[in-house]
């Protein structure tokens, strides 16, 4: 391998340390369209998204997922245009081709729909069975910044953006995008609660009780209605891990307080 492709290896292993390594052998290898030193971390294969994106719309990464030993690529995308939802969409990327440059092939595939019920899986499972297979590489943000009980406010700020039509699509693809951070692997690619999460957003919530459950994790529940929310650190930042919500429908006895 040149020294670029080992020094990209090397780095992609690095920012996914609960992924399975395979092995480091010659291969063709995903690589980015060019490794500029101001490209954003983590994300290893920024150049080639950016030069991939259509005029109008608004794109932010979710993931990254690479299959080295074959010089291919899927990257998950929040995506935003005029007059559109916004979406999360899987790209596909290969590295075979006469430039030996990762470059986007194919047409994007719905990751989950926003709307749909938790048993309308979208991607889900092909993208889990990719992130499990030994010697693919797997990036993705996880956590928000600052303490559970500010997160909860961000978490319905984010869900705001996605959904005001007026807004830009810049901010609703950031906002999408900024959700999924907010989310654990298990919840966003097992559990797919991201939109059963949007729904119980869409109203205004207060945060009535702090439960820590040891150093690392953190129940908060909100006032009517009583949602559940636990936060597990990672690193400095903080991911929701599990949820619990509250009935849609209010309670008479609720109703009469």
């Amino acid at each position: 391998m040149t020294p670029l492709r080992t020094a990209t290896l090397v780095a992609s292993l690095a920012f996914a340390p609960g992924c399975p390594q395979g092995s480091t052998a010659d291969g063709p290898r995903p690589q980015p369209a060019q490794t500029p030193a101001s490209a954003p971390e983590p994300w290893l294969y920024a150049p080639a998204l950016r030069d991939s994106i259509p005029p109008g719309l608004a794109v932010r990464p979710v993931f990254e997922l690479a299959d080295g030993q074959r010089g291919r690529a899927q990257i998950g995308v929040a995506v935003a245009s005029e007059g559109t939802a916004p979406r999360l969409e899987v790209w596909e990327f290969d590295q075979n081709n006469p430039r030996e440059r990762l470059e986007r092939v194919g047409e994007p595939s719905e990751l989950i729909a926003l709307d749909a019920p938790r048993d309308a899986r979208g991607q889900l499972d092909a993208i889990r069975t990719a992130i499990a297979r030994p010697g693919n590489q797997f990036v993705r943000q996880r956590g928000l910044a600052g303490e559970p009980e500010q997160i909860v406010a961000e978490l319905q700020g984010l869900a705001a953006a996605v959904r005001d039509a007026d807004a830009a699509p810049d901010a609703r693809a950031e906002a999408l995008a900024g959700l999924t951070r907010g989310l654990d692997d298990h919840l966003l690619f097992t559990e797919n609660r991201l939109p059963e999460l949007l729904a119980a957003l869409a109203g205004p919530l207060e945060v009535a009780t702090r439960e820590p459950l040891g150093e690392r994790r953190v129940t908060v529940v909100t006032r009517a209605p009583a949602h559940r929310l636990t936060f597990a650190r990672t690193g400095e930042r903080w991911a929701l891990s599990a949820v619990a919500f509250a009935a849609d429908e209010t309670s008479p006895a609720q109703e009469s307080r």
